[in-house]
């Protein structure tokens, strides 16, 4: 399986990229886990994008009440989507410090479970990416080492595009001019002096 590179607004992607690179060059190793996150065909013509940022926001505010899924969780990338066949959708990338975490499939299934049972309420749905990383030519989720220069630039180009693809608008469904389409963590302060992680363990 290959995610072949669609095209995505250069600003934006870039934005993603600094923050992303901002969290390698706090941490030695990276988890990165992508999970899309839906809702059953039932209820997706039901639901609008203020809809599914709400329930998209109350996942991430309520993470640290969940520290069996969330802990050791240092950042996140969310795109919001609309399509005919699923109604709103959102890609979501998650970012953990790859030296306290390791099992992502796992994580990403944790993940999926809690935002279809309980932030949903039992009509939300969700693909577990990390389940199928070995079928992607160009894998960039997994554990990402920072010295791994060909999986950052997997994550960097192919696996963030691939999440930033306009092809998929949100437009029919803003309701301003200022919605947002991604919404990302907050880049940390960057460290001082020898602070640059360790290369590889």
């Amino acid at each position: 399986m290959n995610h072949t590179k669609p095209t995505s607004n250069t600003k934006t992607h870039r934005s993603v990229n600094n923050y992303i690179n901002s969290l390698h060059d706090q941490y030695s190793k990276i988890l990165a886990i992508r999970v899309d996150l839906g809702y059953l065909k039932e209820h997706s013509e039901q639901v609008l994008l203020p809809d599914i940022k709400k329930d998209v926001k109350k996942l991430l505010d309520n993470r640290r009440g969940k520290p069996s899924i969330f802990q050791d969780q240092v950042g996140y990338v969310v795109k919001y989507e609309n399509a005919p066949d699923k109604g709103p959708h959102a890609h979501a990338l998650f970012l953990y410090d790859g030296q306290h975490v390791q099992k992502d499939a796992y994580i990403g299934d944790q993940i999926g479970k809690y935002w279809s049972e309980n932030i949903t309420a039992g009509r939300g749905v969700h693909h577990n990416c990390n389940r199928d990383k070995d079928k992607y030519k160009d894998c960039g989720i997994g554990m990402i080492n920072h010295a791994d220069s060909h999986k950052r630039e997997n994550l960097l180009n192919h696996v963030v595009p691939y999440m930033l693809k306009a092809d998929q608008s949100i437009d029919d469904l803003r309701e301003n001019g200022r919605e947002r389409a991604i919404t990302k963590g907050i880049t940390p302060k960057p460290k001082s002096g020898a602070g640059r992680p360790r290369s590889s363990h």
